[in-house]
């Protein structure tokens, strides 16, 4: 390519890139299913509106395997995330479960954490602590209904969620201890919690903050 095709080129794409600059940046390009799924997930994302839409599948995201779907980017180091998410719907399974989850790897057995919220209202600190080992949980003394503020905070090894109604607290619902490698998977996910049925969740404004390495 000469110099003259690489400026008009460059010139053609130059509408694009300024048409992005009017919303919100997208912060989570990459995206896949964790697991073995019936449904592969999907995700949009509205500039304008700064909401990213996940409509997706999997059995369950507990256990010692995992099956969701799983918006993400590569992490490295200490960071937080959070914004404000809902459930479309009232949905089948009560158990169905949308959030924001830090993983080792995209093996359905990772080593993992997660602030989960479920259909039923019932928020969670969920992690699984070695690889191929069962999920266990902190569960938070706060139900969430309807929209819900979260945040999924790392500090080194030490994990930590808050949700609100509203503006996030400045204090921690629960913590955990998890030894995890400083480069990981971060971001948004959707759990059906039924093999044949595709649930759809709504995150809005989420904003991920790293500290600087």
């Amino acid at each position: 390519m000469n110099k003259l095709s690489a400026l008009f080129l460059c010139i053609l794409m130059l509408p694009s890139a300024v048409s992005c600059s009017h919303g919100a940046k997208q912060i989570f390009t990459n995206a896949c299913d964790v697991g073995a799924v019936s449904h592969p997930g999907s995700c949009s994302f509205d500039s304008q509106q700064n909401v990213y839409t996940l409509t997706g599948a999997g059995v369950n995201l507990w256990g010692n395997t995992d099956a969701c779907y799983f918006v993400w980017k590569k992490v490295t180091g200490d960071f937080s995330i959070s914004g404000a998410v809902k459930f479309e719907g009232e949905g089948v399974n009560p158990h169905r479960k949308i959030g924001f989850m830090i993983r080792e790897s995209l093996s359905p057995d990772s080593r993992y954490a997660d602030i989960a919220i479920h259909g039923d209202g019932l928020t969670s600190l969920q992690y699984r602590s070695a690889t191929g080992d069962i999920t266990l949980e902190e569960k938070s003394v706060k139900e969430s209904k309807g929209e819900t503020s979260i945040c999924l905070i790392r500090s080194g090894d030490r994990i930590a969620v808050r949700t609100s109604s509203g503006v996030l607290p400045d204090s921690d619902d629960v913590s955990i201890e998890l030894n995890l490698p400083q480069e990981c998977y971060v971001g948004l996910f959707i759990c059906s919690h039924e093999e044949d049925l595709k649930e759809t969740a709504y995150f809005s404004n989420v904003v991920l903050k790293q500290k600087k390495m």
